[in-house]
């Protein structure tokens, strides 16, 4: 039973892992490394990418995660598994409730990024996750 959940959970992010994967297919081609680690797809993409690559450390899409470099993989692996996470969680509709977040933080004069609730939840300052502690 657990695997058929696991199976349906991939099934539900998977729009958003194929969009992690087109995207990631040209670095593939350049020389970018690929594991596969906890249920997730990781690809580091290769030094001749960096320029293209260095507005963010690493980006998450469904189950697949493409980082700057090896280093800033393992530097961020710990807040995009919540993105995982949340994917698993909202499937193909994290796309534009992510972008809803972010324009109603812009709306409200807050920052567009960081404000947003799923960053906060990644980074560790939502309400939900003040509570916990």
């Amino acid at each position: 039973m657990r695997r058929f959940r696991l199976w349906g959970i991939y099934l539900w992010a998977s729009p958003a892992s194929i969009c992690g994967l087109i995207l990631a297919l040209p670095l593939l081609v350049l020389g970018a490394k690929l594991q596969h680690f906890d249920g997730v797809l990781e690809i580091c993409a290769p030094s001749c990418c960096a320029q293209w690559i260095r507005r963010f450390g690493a980006i998450t899409f469904g189950h697949v995660v493409i980082a700057r470099d090896a280093k800033q993989m393992v530097a961020l692996r710990a807040h995009e598994r919540v993105h995982v996470r949340q994917y698993a969680r909202w499937g193909i509709l994290f796309f534009p409730l992510y972008l809803a977040s972010s324009c109603w933080q812009l709306l409200n004069g807050r920052r567009f990024y960081r404000d947003n609730c799923f960053e906060r939840e990644a980074y560790g300052d939502a309400p939900s996750s003040r509570s916990k502690r």
